[in-house]
């Protein structure tokens, strides 16, 4: 490979040096050619105008006789020096002309015709004593002039190339000392992979010169380096099962002693943490990486308090961005989880006030292995991943006989449910205070097991999340609602996750079959999350091209975020969902009704529908109405 990269770049220097060459040789030969040719046409015209002027005085010396004059004109003009002769009156009769066959030229036909060396012909007065006779006009043969111009052009073309080819050889030479320095660095590369080391001799060349005395001072370091192996292998052994950034067990060691811990006897129950601090690529080019391994050792300090005050204890990095923390007890897990998560708070925002972690976690039943507690630990995690930022979810304790599911069981579960089509939309009417349907809202449920329940969202939309293919289920709502709009004429809504629309070309493919299916479009609805909305600038062109088919776009459990009204009213939306945590208790508790009432006043002004969700309570619903809420959904409604 070496070889064929040193080839390479010897055939680009001569591919370069020929097209200097190259160009220098057509340049010279066309410079030249065009130069001699203006000199040619210079010496032409001369001539032209010279012969004119002795013509027109050797006929002005005959007294006027045309027969006298043309005889003597036809005499000269025999001399074959001349190509045309015309002599023409006042009043532009012709007295007598004269013409010669142009002599042909030496030179090639297509060469006449790209340089054609014609000049205008010279001109004089005939004249009898003081009376003017009429006006000469002479051309002169080319064709000599064209054979100088061949002539010169093919000199120029010989010497140039006689001089090319000398300065080839020169860089021939030139290339073949550049080329030795070139095969010896190469072949102190193949000795080093046979761990050999060669010193190279440095050339003369200035540039090849600093890379062989770059190569050789990395030989002699990797010499060094190879020499001290020996002395250093049981330290590189330690280093190998400890995480050089944070100081803690690395994923493989921590496993195999996950493993040791949970098939002791002794213990009657355990508990497994997993932390993943989101985000880790944003931050390192947020911060830089200094900054960010420095969090990375607050946080892996906070975790390593655990094992150096409670015995059995374990701390391990699992990957870039995820931690595991083992509690060799039962009952232990949403305390401690609560305890690190503060703890873990309070750390980060020392380095990275816009850090962002999420803790989940598990008690595991015993015996058990270490992949099963991952598993179980890894669902919770996804479950505190999809509810926002330092968010904790701990799985309840399960029968050691529970199938454990992990991220390939559910992917493999999720893709087999969009695959046969085991999906099904719900309809939950939102009405507006006369009760007229505003519309469906339709989340989506799937069938995860062939003979089993249809489950909704909450049961999988983590995992659907996790393992890339939440896009999927949200076309497939998309396309079972146009569907549906087509069956009944009933205006859908649809929820549509921050993480499709994070994916261009989820939004070309909306855009694609909004497009194919024009009537229904013009009745959907599509909500969209708060927090993704507001922090996707993208989502802008669009919703503007979703609008124009009909389809109404808004924002969904909203309530947590409007104080970024400027960028909210910047992406055009047509209504806004708030969440039920903040109608619910509107009729009974004041400072629910006056933030309801507050959240009005926000929005009004942005002329877009304003709509409460999870009503449980009609005397809620009421006061929601009185509010000026448009629209309501919740199990109180769908009895209406």
């Amino acid at each position: 490979m070496s070889e064929d990269r040193v080839m390479s770049l010897v055939r680009q220097v001569w591919l370069m040096l020929f097209g200097v060459l190259l160009f220098a040789l057509v340049g010279g030969v066309t410079t030249h050619t065009l130069v001699a040719r203006q000199s040619l046409r210079l010496q032409l015209q001369a001539r032209n105008h010279d012969g004119a002027m002795m013509f027109a005085l050797a006929l002005s010396q005959q007294p006027g006789d045309a027969a006298r004059m043309r005889l003597m004109a036809e005499a000269r003009f025999d001399t074959g020096h001349y190509r045309r002769l015309q002599l023409v009156r006042e009043d532009g009769s012709l007295i007598f002309e004269r013409e010669w066959p142009e002599r042909p030229a030496a030179a090639p036909h297509w060469f006449v015709q790209l340089l054609p060396v014609a000049v205008e012909p010279g001109l004089a007065e005939v004249t009898d004593g003081g009376r003017r006779i009429g006006r000469l006009q002479l051309w002169h043969q080319t064709g000599w002039a064209v054979d100088a111009l061949w002539t010169g052009c093919l000199r120029m073309a010989g010497w140039l190339a006689a001089l090319s080819l000398a300065a080839a050889a020169v860089a021939a030479l030139a290339v073949r000392a550049w080329r030795r320095p070139l095969l010896a660095t190469v072949a102190q590369a193949q000795a080093l992979e046979e761990r050999r080391f060669i010193i190279a001799d440095e050339p003369r060349v200035p540039e090849l010169r600093q890379l062989t005395r770059s190569m050789n001072s990395v030989v002699r370091r990797l010499q060094a380096v190879f020499e001290q192996q020996a002395a250093t292998l049981e330290e590189l052994r330690v280093q190998a099962q400890t995480d050089a950034v944070t100081g803690l067990t690395q994923r493989r060691h921590f496993l195999t002693r996950l493993d040791s811990a949970l098939a002791a006897e002794s213990h009657r129950g355990a508990g497994l943490l997993l932390v993943r601090l989101r985000y880790l690529e944003a931050m390192n080019r947020r911060l830089g990486h200094q900054a960010t391994d420095r969090l990375l050792a607050a946080l892996a300090q906070v975790l390593q308090s655990y094992p150096r005050h409670v015995q059995g204890a374990l701390a391990g990095r699992l990957n870039g961005s995820d931690f595991a923390l083992y509690l060799p007890a039962s009952g232990m897990a949403e305390e401690s989880a609560r305890s690190l998560l503060e703890a873990l708070r309070a750390a980060l925002a020392t380095v990275d006030r816009e850090a962002d972690l999420a803790v989940g976690g598990a008690e595991l039943p015993l015996p058990s292995g270490a992949a099963a507690a991952l598993a179980l630990a890894d669902g919770a995690l996804a479950q505190a991943e999809s509810a926002g930022a330092f968010a904790m979810c701990i799985a309840p304790p399960m029968p050691a006989d529970a199938p454990m599911r992990g991220e390939g069981d559910w992917r493999a579960r999720l893709a087999a449910a969009l695959r046969f089509g085991r999906v099904r939309l719900m309809a939950y009417e939102v009405l507006d205070a006369q009760g007229q349907l505003l519309h469906l809202d339709c989340p989506m449920h799937l069938q995860l097991d062939a003979d089993g329940p249809f489950e909704p969202a909450v049961r999988w939309l983590a995992m659907a999340v996790r393992c890339h293919l939440v896009d999927q289920v949200d076309l497939a709502a998309l396309e079972l609602a146009l569907q549906a709009i087509d069956q009944d004429g009933r205006p859908r809504c649809v929820n549509m996750a921050a993480a499709s629309l994070a994916d261009d070309g989820f939004i070309a493919e909306v855009q694609q079959r909004l497009n194919s299916a024009p009537q229904a479009a013009a009745k959907l609805w599509i909500d969209l999350a708060e927090g993704a909305a507001l922090q996707s600038r993208r989502l802008r062109d669009a919703i503007t091209a979703w609008r124009r088919l009909g389809v109404s776009v808004g924002l969904e459990h909203a309530g947590a975020g409007l104080l970024d009204l400027s960028r909210l009213h910047a992406l055009g939306v047509d209504y806004i969902k708030i969440d039920g945590a903040f109608v619910q208790g509107v009729a009974t508790q004041p400072e629910v009704r006056e933030l309801a009432r507050g959240l009005i006043a926000l929005l009004r002004g942005m002329q877009v529908q304003i709509l409460a969700e999870a009503v449980l309570d009609e005397a809620d619903l009421a006061v929601l109405w009185a509010l000026g809420f448009d629209g309501a959904t919740g199990p109180v409604l769908q009895s209406v």
